[in-house]
């Protein structure tokens, strides 16, 4: 199996295809097959596609602590040293989204481009109602234990509204969150943010930038994309129609369309 070392963990990825280089990042809880739909149209599309499973899932590392913007973006930079790409086209998806906005600021040399799928931002202020969900789930994982407190709470969210019109993509959604460990919700160790996060730097941000978000996600990921499309220099927003949250799976050919069509155009 492919594992390599990266910043002191495990990471599990998969490779494929020739250069150009696409890396996806998968949203939390999920893992590297979230984007078993556009694999095959991007290799089709002539690229390289390398996917991973970002620390604390899917098969890669779930140390202790550690799980900060820091560490996602220093996994990704190692694992692409080695690899041997210098420089890729970075596809994020929710809180991939906020890892790969992370990654641009950090090394902004190592991204020829940046898709922001219904993404995170860090530094971001959620709103009540969403802060409130996340730390109700929180408190339960402590409890009840991840698999119990993700089926009850996480899967029935209405960000997952929108996929669960699809039964059979629901279900690898579902297979996903359910063998998801959750170690940072148990990592208590105190967190200092930096004193500027990204949602202060996205004027920095030179890469080419496509922002995507679904019609129907939930409104503090259409305000996220709002703040990316009006604050990063000649971002791209659109908005993929009768789709939730993850539109990798509920409108797989629209999206795959949207992404291809941009990667086609960024490097040309």
């Amino acid at each position: 199996m492919p594992h390599v070392d990266t910043n002191g963990i495990v990471t599990f990825y998969e490779d494929s295809g020739h250069d150009p280089p696409v890396v996806l990042v998968h949203g939390h809880s999920a893992d590297l097959r979230l984007w078993d739909l556009q694999v095959p149209a991007l290799l089709e599309g002539g690229y390289r596609v390398i996917r991973y499973d970002v620390r604390g899932h899917g098969r890669s590392s779930a140390p202790p602590t550690g799980y900060t913007w820091l560490n996602y973006t220093l996994d990704l930079r190692d694992l692409l040293d080695h690899l041997g790409v210098p420089r890729a086209h970075v596809v994020g998806l929710s809180m991939g989204g906020g890892i790969a906005l992370q990654f641009a600021l950090d090394f902004p040399q190592r991204v020829a481009s940046l898709v922001l799928v219904d993404s995170a931002l860090p530094g971001f202020d959620y709103s009540p109602e969403f802060a409130g969900a996340i730390e109700e789930l929180v408190a339960a994982v402590r409890a009840e234990g991840p698999r119990a407190a993700f089926e009850r709470l996480w899967l029935s969210h209405p960000l997952l509204d929108g996929v669960r019109r699809f039964p059979e993509r629901f279900e690898l959604l579902r297979t996903m969150v359910l063998e998801y460990t959750a170690a940072d919700y148990y990592d208590e160790t105190p967190y200092a943010p930096p004193e500027r996060q990204a949602v202060d730097r996205l004027a920095e941000l030179r890469a080419p930038t496509l922002v995507l978000v679904g019609e129907l996600d939930i409104p503090d990921f259409q305000l996220i994309a709002e703040i990316l499309a009006g604050n990063v220099a000649g971002a791209r927003p659109q908005v993929i129609a009768d789709s939730g949250h993850i539109p990798p799976l509920e409108q797989t050919q629209a999206f795959n369309r949207a992404l291809l069509g941009f990667l086609e155009e960024a490097a040309a």
